[in-house]
């Protein structure tokens, strides 16, 4: 299961990341926060991994897409305290992260 808490500033959107971001949970990324970014020109999307547990190969997909999207309306994309078993499955996706 993954609870995503979002908060809107401005052209920044803020996102808590809380479970395990797997294939059944992707939807989420793909279907709202994607859709959201592009409509409302969303220029920094900051993303808090602290409690987020778990990745799998189409959650890192979701990321990468959503990284995508970001660059295309030349906007920056970060992932923040990230777990360092997370961090490592990350290496090759070319993930800002801090």
């Amino acid at each position: 299961m993954l609870i995503l808490n979002l908060d809107v500033q401005g052209e920044n959107l803020y996102a808590r990341l809380v479970g395990k971001l797997t294939k059944k949970e992707t939807y989420k990324f793909h279907h709202y926060i994607i859709p959201y970014i592009q409509k409302e020109k969303i220029k920094n999307f900051i993303c808090d991994c602290k409690e987020l547990s778990k990745i799998d190969s189409e959650g890192k997909y979701a990321l990468l897409k959503t990284k995508i999207t970001m660059k295309k309306q030349k906007g920056n994309f970060l992932l923040c305290d990230v777990k360092d078993d997370i961090k490592k499955s990350l290496i090759g996706y070319r993930m800002r992260i801090h």
